[in-house]
């Protein structure tokens, strides 16, 4: 294709080697006639969202008074002040954050070490939503009242250890595709048991007329920070070049191997380190509702909330607007997880950004969990 849109979207250095068989994140010399741009992407979003719309029709509810804003606001800030509710949701955010690593070079390597097709790839979502579901209904009707704890203690390892079966792949003992598939959707059944157990405390934090505030506070506050678990993973590849494009990691050295191998074993490491915040995480049914029962209240937790949320939230944000619109002029900078716009180009802003964002983690869960034991 001789479509500017398309052409400014191919490596330089492989469209001058091969200018009629370069290859945009696809395999086997393919090319492209057509492109999708991002407004058009975004509005076939829309559509997809339109049709689902006469499906809430079937949904009924008697029709209530609203409470006048400020009087909701006010609820808002009561609920945010209770340590049970801001100490849940502190979990949450940590959690999520170090949890929610991924090693962000094993999409580009499945297409090229293992051959994965769209097809596949749309089956291990569709197989990962399943079990998800199946997941849930276990855990409801077998392990409902088992502590939290140690459901996630649980989940985890159980996680850590489909993770850690890529290394199987990473260094070509065996390369299978469906195995690959296995290892992803097993990993996402274990997850569930890691999801439940964060948001079951949140109807015994609620007080009565207020579970619906009580609710969104906790979900906003852990969505909020999904965004930036992605963020931190593009980040690390800033510090292995050699895993930020396909092409690279399609020689299959053994650097590549090596430098995949070290991203994937901190990945795990800062995955397994989100347990250091289950003290913040009560038991059970029975611990939270005595946390509860002690109606300790914070200002100052309340605020730290707030802001955490919000400065993630608009960190994240401005990093992914930057990365996808501009990505031509910043796309290549180690801070948004490129390789580097220059040979010199430091690794400085990466480290403390992705410093800043673990000490806020393990800072914030020492002060609440380990500070007044050791003082």
């Amino acid at each position: 294709t001789d479509s500017p849109e398309v052409i400014k979207r191919v490596e330089k250095h492989l469209l001058e080697a091969s200018p009629t068989e370069w290859c945009y994140e696809m395999c086997h010399a393919s090319t492209f006639d057509w492109d999708l741009s991002i407004p058009e992407f975004a509005l076939s979003i829309c559509f997809v969202i339109a049709a689902s719309i006469p499906l809430y029709l079937r949904l009924k509810e008697d029709k209530v008074k609203a409470e006048p804003r400020g009087q909701f606001l006010h609820a808002f800030w009561k609920q945010l002040q209770r340590r049970a509710a801001w100490q849940v949701i502190l979990y949450g955010m940590i959690s999520h954050i170090t949890f929610g690593v991924m090693n962000a070079a094993k999409m580009p390597a499945n297409y090229v070490w293992l051959e994965l097709h769209t097809f596949q790839h749309q089956i291990m979502v569709i197989f990962e939503k399943f079990f998800f579901f199946v997941g849930l209904n276990l855990v409801r009707r077998y392990a409902l009242n088992v502590s939290w704890r140690k459901q996630v203690l649980f989940g985890s390892f159980l996680v850590t250890v489909f993770n850690s079966l890529y290394f199987i792949i990473i260094f070509d003992i065996w390369r299978n595709s469906w195995f690959y598939i296995f290892t992803d959707v097993s990993a996402m059944f274990m997850y569930t048991l890691n999801f439940l157990a964060s948001h079951a405390c949140m109807v015994e934090v609620a007080e009565p007329g207020y579970e619906a505030i009580t609710y969104s506070l906790i979900t906003t506050a852990s969505n909020a920070v999904t965004p930036l678990s992605a963020v931190i993973s593009y980040q690390l590849l800033a510090f292995f070049p050699s895993l930020n494009d396909q092409e690279s990691i399609a020689t299959d050295t053994p650097a590549v191997r090596r430098d995949f191998a070290t991203l994937h074993f901190w990945v795990i490491i800062i995955n397994l380190s989100s347990l250091i915040s289950l003290p913040l995480l009560p038991r059970q049914k029975k611990e939270t509702r005595e946390l509860v029962a002690k109606g300790e209240k914070s200002t100052a937790g309340g605020l730290f909330v707030i802001l955490s949320a919000f400065i993630f939230l608009i960190y994240s944000t401005a990093v992914t607007v930057i990365t996808v619109k501009y990505h031509d002029v910043y796309g290549c900078a180690k801070m948004l997880g490129g390789g580097g716009c220059s040979e010199d180009e430091s690794s400085v802003m990466a480290v403390i950004l992705i410093g800043a964002i673990l000490f806020y983690c393990y800072g914030t869960n020492f002060y609440l969990s380990f500070w007044p034991i050791l003082r």
